[in-house]
């Protein structure tokens, strides 16, 4: 009989029905927690990506995110989109019904929308009971239930598809993107070409000039696409590749792989490149990352 994989689930620090309760689920690009007061004010916590986002899905409250004026109220199956960058308190609106909320951690790498549309829904609730919404309110709930579990092998792949449903849903809310046919075609193009840099940043020669060709327009109006989304072509394909990096380090059934398997599979050719990199990015080096991580080196 063949051994069942390892699986990933949710870690908790407390159980589910106290206050406090905090658990949290790794899926690749992204991270889900399922929090209560007071560690739902850890949903503001800046992460190292000053592009990051915040998707918060209540399940009990309501709760108040923001402050002063500017903060809005949240009932219970309402989706927000929230910036960790902002000045913001998060507080039970109702002391006799105690918040919980699922909150998606989301890299500003992962997601294909503009940044500028992206900035116009934060604070904005939306109902989660049809549509996109209900799609994605429905697939946070079946993670974060106590009986899911997902294979560790797959978890990637759960974490990409809550990002196109995340993306699905944010499109959805947004007046510029609201109706695919309306889509204008620069906010249009800039999708497609970060789905192939996602699709191809295992390839070495991967570039703006590689990117630019395969789309049939020039290095000068890609690098203008990007210069909209407040990003370089670079600059995203650095981002998105080490972030898969990072994904497969702690990913335990890749224990065996070396670092230089890992690097090379998502199109990093230089080892010393590699390591500068990850480590402006997260502050350590691969090798120490990893060991954090508890998942032991298996060679440089």
């Amino acid at each position: 009989m063949r051994s069942r994989q390892p699986t990933a689930t949710a870690f908790s620090t407390s159980d589910p029905g106290r206050p406090g309760h905090r658990a949290e689920l790794e899926l690749g690009p992204v991270r889900l927690s399922v929090l209560c007061l007071p560690a739902l004010s850890s949903l503001l916590a800046r992460s190292g990506d000053p592009r990051g986002w915040r998707l918060v899905l209540v399940s009990d409250g309501p709760l108040t995110l923001g402050r002063g004026s500017g903060a809005i109220r949240l009932e219970p199956g309402q989706l927000v989109l929230w910036d960790p960058w902002e000045p913001s308190d998060v507080a039970a609106a109702d002391r006799a019904r105690p918040p919980r909320a699922m909150v998606l951690h989301l890299p500003g790498s992962a997601l294909s929308l503009p940044h500028h549309a992206l900035r116009g829904l934060v604070a904005r609730p939306v109902p989660s009971d049809s549509g996109p919404a209900a799609l994605l309110a429905r697939f946070l709930e079946g993670l974060a239930g106590p009986a899911a579990a997902v294979d560790i092998p797959q978890a990637t792949w759960v974490g990409r598809a809550a990002v196109d449903l995340a993306v699905a849903f944010l499109s959805s809310v947004t007046d510029v993107l609201g109706d695919a046919a309306r889509l204008p075609r620069q906010v249009a193009l800039l999708g497609e070409i970060k789905t192939y840099i996602d699709r191809n940043l295992s390839d070495p020669d991967l570039s703006p000039t590689t990117i630019a060709a395969a789309h049939h327009i020039s290095v000068r109006y890609l690098h203008h696409l990007f210069r909209q989304d407040e990003r370089t072509v670079g600059g995203f394909v650095r981002e998105r590749r080490l972030e898969s990096c990072r994904a497969d380090l702690t990913n335990p059934c890749l224990a065996g792989q070396s670092m230089a398997v890992i690097r090379a599979r998502w199109g990093f050719q230089d080892a010393a490149v590699f390591n500068r990199a990850f480590k402006k990015e997260y502050g350590i080096t691969p090798g120490e990352y990893r060991r954090r991580e508890g998942v032991p080196v298996g060679g440089r």
